[in-house]
């Protein structure tokens, strides 16, 4: 105890001794966390975005194979900042995507929000791979809700909300459309026919709101995932010596070595830093937390295996708060607390980003907290779905299709008179 006070007395007198440098030095810090947080607020409240409703025809004859074309499309289109006057004096963000589900009453609807500069982009990637598709520029559908939870409470309404994990490192893929596709079964199975069966269950008062929030990520996870199949491919070889031979064997069972297989595949190709997040919304005389708390996890854990990976709750933010839950105290105040955040990142459609500190070290403006999903495993998640799941009645379609008009019409030429009775525009 006494070597204990004489330690206590020491950093004392080295503290009194010292703070000129250190209290200057953390006060400069922490302007520079506060004045990165505040630029960053200013960019992005001033980014103009545009909402887009996807409306389905009655006939898709693409299957998801063209939804990874439009992913890998976009992954190209959007870069964060450059030089450091953009991070630290503009307050520039690498930018995202959002790509969302919902259901209305059983009601289905698809939806993307993207950066105004980057609209007609994102169009023209839709349209070449889905010609009959029509894309209307629509008012954001959470703006018809009161912009708070408490609003909410006062309209009667209860809400349920939670982000997606996934099980095991994000080298591990999740099961892959082709996967869902054999020869004789091609024309029946589709990954997204769960989650739609799921979102045309509910009842009329009942809203389900799904987003998949995207932003590019860089290869550096990319070159994550070579590293470990290297350590997968050293732990899994064994070295046998016999005098001057040595004889090398792999040791690796069937499930591994269709393991290893899959992660090489997976880090072939583009990938977003992912955040997956929905909200049930009902009144409270018909609220019931089943169908957001198994019907959906149960759609996404379709694309799970024991050789691939697989989706989880987020405890820390699922709003499923009960007093044996960790950290298991005050879960009135922090189910309502949940509920709120919860809420408002949807609504924002809200990815963490990295702080001042992070972003020294990783030059990345986006959390890396954020899983990583290639673009094959995002369109498994998310695609238009075919001509067997357009025969539920309760997605939203177009009934006929958009055709250009014939060539040669009278008054096409800049240079020709047009007939009588017509005028130019």
């Amino acid at each position: 105890m006494p070597e204990f006070n004489e330690f206590i007395r020491n950093l004392v007198h080295v503290a009194r001794a010292t703070w000129f440098i250190f209290v200057p030095l953390i006060a400069v810090l922490l302007f520079f966390e506060a004045w990165v947080s505040y630029v960053r607020n200013h960019y992005k409240t001033t980014t103009p975005w545009t909402f887009l409703e996807i409306k389905i025809p009655r006939e898709i004859l693409r299957g998801p194979k063209a939804m990874e074309q439009i992913f890998s499309s976009l992954h190209s289109f959007i870069s964060g900042p450059d030089v450091w006057y953009d991070y630290y004096w503009i307050g520039e963000v690498k930018l995202w995507y959002s790509f969302e589900i919902t259901s209305f009453g059983g009601d289905v609807h698809f939806y993307i929000k993207t950066p105004t500069k980057h609209k007609n982009y994102v169009e023209a990637n839709i349209y070449a791979q889905y010609p009959d598709i029509e894309i209307e520029e629509v008012d954001d559908y959470t703006l018809r809700m009161p912009s708070t939870y408490e609003g909410l409470g006062r309209a009667g309404y209860e809400l349920w909300g939670t982000e997606l994990k996934l099980e095991r490192e994000d080298v591990y893929p999740i099961r892959l459309y082709e996967e869902f596709e054999t020869p004789s079964e091609y024309s029946t199975l589709d990954p997204i026919s769960s989650l739609i069966e799921v979102l045309n269950s509910l009842r009329p008062g009942e809203e389900l709101w799904i987003q998949l929030l995207l932003s590019p990520a860089n290869s550096s996870w990319q070159e994550r995932g070579a590293r470990f199949v290297k350590e997968f491919q050293k732990n899994t070889r064994i070295v046998i010596e016999t005098g001057d031979t040595k004889k090398v064997t792999v040791d690796r069972s069937p499930g591994e070595e269709l393991a290893l297989k899959a992660i090489e595949h997976n880090i072939s190709k583009p990938g977003y830093q992912t955040m997956i997040r929905y909200v049930y919304l009902a009144p409270s005389a018909i609220y019931s937390k089943n169908t957001p708390w198994y019907g959906v996890l149960g759609a996404f854990n379709q694309y799970s295996s024991k050789a691939h990976n697989s989706f989880r709750h987020n405890g820390m933010v699922r709003t499923a708060v009960l007093w044996y839950y960790y950290p298991f105290f005050f879960p009135t105040w922090r189910q309502k607390y949940r509920r709120d955040k919860i809420y408002n990142k949807f609504r924002n459609r809200e990815m963490a980003e990295s702080g001042f500190f992070t972003l020294l070290r990783t030059k990345s403006t986006i959390s890396s907290s954020h899983f990583i999903l290639n673009t094959e495993e995002l369109a498994t998640i998310y695609h238009y779905p075919s001509n067997i799941v357009l025969t539920a009645p309760s997605i939203k379609r177009i009934e006929s299709r958009k055709v250009s008009s014939p060539a040669q019409l009278p008054g096409q030429g800049l240079g020709e008179e047009l007939p009588e009775g017509f005028k130019r525009k």
